[in-house]
C-alpha cells in the first residue's frame, strides 16, 4: 500500500499523505520527515470526530470527508473504505483538481483494506 501513498504524493500539489484509522491512529504514511505522524492522525481523528458531531447536530448525518484551507496550503480527508486517507495540500493545489485525482486512490487503498 505504501506505493499508492508514494503515487499519490507525486500528484502536483500534494506534500504529502497518510492513511488512519477512525480513531486516529496510523496506519500508513507518506508525510514530510521529521512529521509527527501519530500525533497528525489523533488530530485529523479528532477533526473527523467534530464534523461528525456537528452534522449529526444540524441532522444532516454522519461526515464523510473533511477539508481545511489554510494561509499556507491545506488538508483533504476521505473515506478509504474502513478507514480514511489524508492528503496535505501545498499552496499551489488546485482543490476541485486534487479531489477528483484523488478519488482512484482512496478507491485502490479501500481495496486493500478490505482485503
Amino acid at each position: 500500500m505504501q506505493e499508492i501513498l508514494e503515487k499519490l504524493n507525486r500528484v502536483r500539489g500534494v506534500g504529502g499523505s497518510l492513511v488512519l484509522s477512525p480513531d486516529g491512529l496510523p496506519i500508513l504514511t507518506a508525510l514530510r520527515q521529521g512529521s509527527d505522524e501519530a500525533g497528525i492522525a489523533a488530530s485529523l481523528g479528532n477533526l473527523l470526530e467534530q464534523a461528525t458531531r456537528l452534522c449529526e447536530s444540524l441532522g444532516i448525518g454522519k461526515a464523510k470527508a473533511a477539508q481545511v484551507l489554510a494561509a499556507q496550503g491545506g488538508l483533504v480527508v476521505l473515506p478509504a473504505g474502513p478507514a480514511y486517507l489524508a492528503i496535505l495540500m501545498d499552496p499551489s493545489a488546485n482543490l476541485a483538481l486534487l479531489q477528483l485525482e484523488a478519488r482512484p486512490f482512496a478507491d485502490r487503498l479501500a481495496q486493500r483494506l478490505s482485503l
